[in-house]
């Protein structure tokens, strides 16, 4: 699986946003076109970020576009709105976004500051177009404030963070029952079978991203061919805290303020 890079660097990789449970558990939303030529308008001056200069690789069938903060806040999360004109002059369009903030739970940094850039990947395909341009149109600040120019992009982002959040709460909550269960001779493994099946059964929706993310994590716990160990418990016991602080990170910036720009 890819792994979203949200350094702190002025320059990085875009999260692919996408439901799909082979991507990395930081990643969000994808829609994917194809792309000959390139071209690139700014977005409104009075969004909080403008897309800024461009690339597209072919051989990858990849095209970047550089987003940059022009805000005095720091960026959670943004939308794309993608123009593509075809060789045969139809034109299509959609959205490309990314959220930061699971990265964020997880470290307490990862944010597009302002003045920084951030590298879009776009994976564009095979059918030729003879124009591409890109223009953001969904700004979310740190603030928990929002520039919103697509309000389907904008529920989408508070629908997986919400969800998101209860898929790590459902995970504690199942973790504790296994842990309280004396007879259980691998917690782990218990748990791990359950989410593997919530999340089947939640795989068209975002709250399976909270029950795999789970589940990777208690993949990693040490396990003795002997049984239940005090290492297993310790390590769910300390997973736990952590599933509850990401899952308290991501409900608190799901209350947004809403502005659409002038």
């Amino acid at each position: 699986m890819l792994e979203c890079d949200c350094s702190s660097s002025s320059r990085r990789r875009a999260p692919q946003f996408q439901k799909e449970k082979t991507m990395a558990k930081r990643m969000f939303y994808l829609t994917a076109l194809s792309c000959m030529a390139i071209s690139l308008r700014g977005s409104p001056p009075t969004i909080g970020a403008v897309v800024q200069g461009s690339h597209y690789d072919r051989a990858k069938q990849i095209a970047t576009f550089d987003l940059v903060n022009t805000s005095h806040k720091d960026i959670t999360a943004f939308s794309l709105l993608v123009r593509a004109t075809f060789l045969d002059g139809t034109a299509g369009t959609w959205n490309y976004g990314g959220d930061f903030l699971p990265h964020i739970a997880d470290t307490g940094t990862g944010a597009l500051a302002p003045g920084a850039t951030f590298a879009v990947e776009v994976p564009v395909g095979q059918q030729q177009l003879q124009e591409v341009t890109a223009t953001v149109d969904l700004v979310v600040y740190a603030d928990d404030t929002a520039d919103v120019l697509n309000q389907s992009m904008f529920d989408t982002i508070v629908s997986a963070r919400k969800s998101r959040a209860a898929g790590l709460q459902k995970a504690n909550e199942l973790l504790q029952s296994a842990l309280a269960d004396p007879n259980d001779p691998h917690p782990s493994l218990t748990v791990l079978a359950q989410l593997q099946a919530l999340a089947k059964q939640h795989e068209n929706d975002w709250q399976s991203l909270g029950l795999l993310e789970a589940a990777t994590d208690i993949s990693n716990a040490p396990k003795s061919p002997a049984g239940r160990s005090d290492r297993e418990d310790a390590f769910l016991r300390t997973l736990i805290k952590t599933q509850q602080d990401r899952a308290s990170v991501m409900s608190a910036h799901t209350q947004l303020t809403k502005g659409v720009p002038q």
